[in-house]
């Protein structure tokens, strides 16, 4: 066996059986294989594409050339939660304290973002987190705190890491069974017993419609089923913001706003309590979607959800003052508001040029080694197909750095003011099982 049978044998179209993968893996982390090599492999794969039973066999050797997450029998039903990310996309960092005050058990593996879409990680950077923890540590967190946030380690799923630099690098990132493979490794190694998936679509996300994102969701599905894990994919639009704080430490503001009732977005509260409402139901935590809401309703207003926030970030290293962010407006050093030059309705024509203004601040990254300005964000005073008057504050932008001419007219460019209301996507485009 040698790569240039398997490049040879995928470029003609013919399937690359369990073994064969089992051995490419193994030769990637031994390093016998060239990063060109991997590269061409990886482009025959993009353009003969993989079959389902190939899909399965490259996640399958993805695990288990790297390590596998094993719990005490006393921790039951765990989940784990994943989001093919976009523009302000926080659910994390309110679902899973609201569930873990709940007595929801959740391990998670996230990600830094790297472009337009940002990561957990880097949110959690801002608050000093430590993300980077040991198996030991994973289990008392989940014991103790009914929670853990971790990024990939080098024993977890450790080829995926390799095969998403060169993907990255290679222009084969946005190939079905590549993207599945990579995704579903992480979450069947961090082994929970159910996978609750949100794939974005619109705009600001991985997937433009929603025929892409139901492939990908059947296809994580029939994965999950062959590693007896229930995997559920819940579609959701990021044709616009998922909140109106986007950035790092901005979307920790909205987030710890959030868990004490405060909401500013009705589309990010829809999806946190929709998210929330299936897994407490999956669970048998709750009977419907009323008691499940009130069930909600009742940690928020009762403050465990937020309490469980600080506990957990605190257990996570974590010594940010939260209620000093609660209280008081969120600010920068430089500050920048753009007003309105009319009355009308907002509408923002692409979610996306959000996400690249937030490169240009430094709240996002054009490279992976770029360093970040946690305190850079932007905030939209005015959401879509809200009213606005004339001289009223539209959008305001926020960094540690004078913020370019450049920035304020790419912003200003991307709003719309209309004398009635435009029609507006749902939030939640659909679920499948």
């Amino acid at each position: 066996m040698n790569i240039l049978s398997l490049i040879e044998k995928k470029k003609n179209n013919k399937r690359i059986t369990e073994q064969e993968f089992d051995w490419f893996v193994k030769n990637i982390l031994n390093n016998s294989i060239s990063d060109y090599q991997i590269s061409a492999f990886l482009m025959s794969i993009w353009f003969a594409k993989l079959n389902y039973d190939e899909t399965y066999f490259l996640t399958k050797a993805i695990v288990e050339n790297g390590k596998v997450f094993y719990y005490p029998k006393k921790i039951k039903d765990i989940i784990d939660k994943h989001s093919t990310g976009g523009v302000g996309d926080k659910v994390s960092l309110v679902l899973l304290p609201i569930l873990a005050s709940l007595d929801v058990k959740i391990a998670k593996i996230s990600g830094r973002g790297l472009g337009y879409t940002g990561g957990t990680i880097d949110k959690l950077d801002s608050i000093n987190c430590n993300t980077s923890i040991d198996e030991k540590k994973t289990i008392e967190l989940l014991d103790k705190q009914n929670l853990f946030i971790i990024q990939q380690t080098k024993e977890v799923v450790p080829a995926d890491k390799i095969l998403y630099a060169i993907r990255d690098t290679s222009g084969s990132v946005d190939n079905l069974s590549l993207i599945v493979a990579s995704i579903m490794s992480k979450k069947i190694a961090t082994n929970a017993d159910y996978i609750y998936l949100d794939a974005k679509v619109g705009d600001g996300a991985f997937f433009s419609n929603l025929k892409k994102a139901k492939e990908f969701g059947e296809l994580c599905i029939k994965i999950g089923k062959k590693f007896k894990k229930t995997v559920v994919v819940h579609y959701t639009d990021m044709d616009k913001p998922l909140g109106r704080y986007l950035g790092n430490l901005t979307e920790i503001k909205e987030a710890v706003d959030f868990l004490n009732g405060k909401f500013h977005c009705e589309a990010l509260k829809e999806l946190i309590y929709d998210f929330a409402k299936d897994i407490l139901i999956d669970l048998k935590k709750a009977k419907d979607k009323k008691s499940a809401y009130r069930i909600i309703d009742e940690t928020i207003k009762s403050s465990n959800a937020y309490n469980k926030f600080k506990d957990w970030a605190k257990a996570q290293g974590s010594n940010y003052d939260f209620d000093s962010l609660l209280e008081n407006e969120y600010s920068a050093k430089y500050v920048e508001h753009i007003k309105s030059k009319k009355p009308g309705y907002i509408k923002f024509k692409s979610n996306k040029e959000f996400g690249m203004a937030l490169i240009e601040i430094k709240a996002g990254r054009k490279q992976k080694t770029d360093t970040l300005d946690f305190n850079a964000g932007i905030y939209l005073n005015k959401y879509n197909n809200e009213l606005v008057k004339k001289n009223e504050t539209i959008v305001t932008i926020y960094s540690s750095h004078p913020i370019e001419k450049s920035v304020i007219n790419k912003i200003k460019d991307n709003i719309e003011i209309f004398e009635n209301k435009q029609k507006a996507n749902k939030t939640i485009l659909g679920v499948s099982r």
